[in-house]
C-alpha cells in the first residue's frame, strides 16, 4: 500500500493549488467569466465570482533557449525573448487563454446592477471578450490519493487532479490536500478557474518558507506571470471522482 501511495504521488507532473478566486494571493473576485453552451454564451452572475474554485498548475520544469531548468525569473521581456515552452504554446492551440498582462489587476464595479452589466459586457465581448471563458474540450478531473506512507500517518487527505485536453490528453496532473469546501464549490457550480504557467505564486523563493511567503508576495508573482505571458488560463468543467 505505502509503494502505491508513493508511486502515485512521484507521478504528479506540476506543483498545484487549490484555493478560491477571492482569496489574496489570486485576488481574482472581479472578473468576468462567461460559459458557452450549445444555447449561446450566458454571464456568470459576478457576485458568485468570489466564489467560484480555481486550481493552480505551476510547471516544474520549463523550457526556454538555453534548455530546460526548474525555476524561471519571470520578467517584463517578450515571451519570445523569455520562455519558449512548448506547453504554453500547445495549450494556446488547443484553446486555452494567454492571460493579458492587466490580468492580474481586473476589477468590475463594486455596485453591480442590471444597466452596468449590459454596458460592461458589451464593452468587454467587444473588446475581444470576457475576463475568462469556458474553454471547449478541456476537463479538469479529480480523485481521492494515497499520499506516501509517512504523510498518510498525519491523517492528511489529498486529491489527485488531472488537467486533460480536447483530445483526451493528460496537459497536466498535480496532488493538492483535499478540500471538501472546495470540491463542494466544483460540483455546485460544474466549473473550475484553472491557470497554468511559469510561476504562479506556489512556490515559495529559494531559502524562504511557506510561511515567510506571504500572499502579497503571491499575487505579485502571478501578476509578473501574466505579464511575461507565462500564464494561461479558462472556465474547465469540473468531474469528481471521489
Amino acid at each position: 500500500m505505502a509503494d502505491t501511495g508513493r508511486r502515485r504521488f512521484e507521478e504528479v507532473d506540476d506543483l498545484g493549488q487549490i484555493l478560491f478566486c477571492d482569496d489574496p494571493a489570486l485576488r481574482l473576485d472581479g472578473l468576468l467569466m462567461t460559459v458557452d453552451t450549445a444555447q449561446g454564451a450566458f454571464i456568470l452572475d459576478p457576485a458568485q465570482t468570489p466564489h467560484m474554485p480555481a486550481a493552480l498548475f505551476d510547471f516544474r520544469v520549463a523550457i526556454g533557449a538555453g534548455g530546460a531548468f526548474p525555476y524561471a525569473a519571470t520578467r517584463t521581456a517578450p515571451v519570445d525573448d523569455e520562455l519558449k515552452d512548448p506547453r504554453i504554446g500547445g495549450a494556446i492551440r488547443c484553446g486555452m487563454m494567454l492571460l493579458p498582462p492587466e490580468f492580474g489587476e481586473l476589477r468590475l464595479p463594486q455596485r453591480w446592477s442590471g444597466d452596468d452589466r449590459v454596458v460592461i459586457a458589451l464593452k468587454r465581448m467587444m473588446s475581444g471578450g470576457a475576463d475568462l471563458r469556458s474553454i471547449p474540450g478541456w476537463e479538469l478531473h479529480a480523485t481521492a490519493d494515497d499520499p506516501p506512507a509517512a504523510w498518510a500517518r498525519m491523517n492528511c487527505a489529498y486529491s489527485r487532479l488531472e488537467l486533460r485536453t480536447p483530445d483526451g490528453g493528460l496537459y497536466s496532473r498535480t496532488w493538492v490536500p483535499y478540500d471538501p469546501d472546495w470540491r463542494a464549490a466544483a460540483l455546485d457550480h460544474g466549473y473550475v478557474v484553472c491557470l497554468c504557467g511559469v510561476e504562479l505564486g506556489i512556490r515559495a523563493p529559494y531559502a524562504m518558507t511557506d510561511a515567510q511567503y506571504t500572499p502579497p508576495m503571491r499575487h505579485e508573482n502571478f501578476r509578473r506571470a501574466c505579464v511575461a505571458g507565462l500564464a494561461l488560463g479558462g472556465l474547465v468543467p469540473y468531474t469528481d471522482h471521489h
